[in-house]
């Protein structure tokens, strides 16, 4: 019953603490090119407007999880808590991709807000773009376990109705 325990591991923490620090060094060395680039801004917003449809259906397998798939009601407990955990992570991705989307309107507005404002706004942007882009590298895997999960709950299911009905 413990299988795919989504949780804090030696290996997620050193790729957020990488990402971290690669997404600050983006952030420093890319806004001049960003406030320099007229094309920035749409590549950032159809960028993270896909990334955000595709997340949600992301959400939307992992929410389904095939309405739980325990033999009794402990079972789908622990799934449901499973589920939850996940849906939490991905809650905070979807965010992370608004705060992008947000600040990618900010920095296209011709304000009338002082220079450096301007300047940290596009770093804080290029930033989160960034942890988003990082972030978004698991999604893929998150899909094909999935899917493979219930693939082997069917099979498993199938298994066990053959061998109870054989005997």
């Amino acid at each position: 019953m413990t299988q795919n325990t989504p949780g804090l591991s030696f290996r997620k923490i050193v790729y957020a603490g990488i990402s971290l620090l690669l997404a600050t060094f983006a952030a420093w060395k890319l806004q001049p090119w960003y406030h320099a680039s007229e094309d920035a801004v749409s590549v950032l917003i159809t960028v993270f407007s896909i990334l955000t449809g595709f997340l949600a259906a992301v959400m939307a397998i992992v929410a389904n999880d095939r309405v739980l798939r325990g033999r009794n009601w402990r079972q789908d407990t622990f799934y449901l808590d499973l589920i939850r955990n996940e849906l939490a992570l991905y809650k905070l991705i979807f965010y992370l991709y608004l705060v992008v989307l947000i600040l990618s309107f900010l920095t296209s507005l011709e304000a009338q807000w002082p220079f450096p404002v301007q300047i940290w706004f596009e770093r804080i942007l290029i930033f989160c773009a960034s942890l988003g882009i990082f972030f978004s590298f698991h999604l893929p895997e998150i899909i094909s376990r999935k899917h493979v999960q219930a693939m082997e709950h069917q099979i498993r299911n199938r298994r066990d109705k053959e061998t109870s009905s054989k005997k």
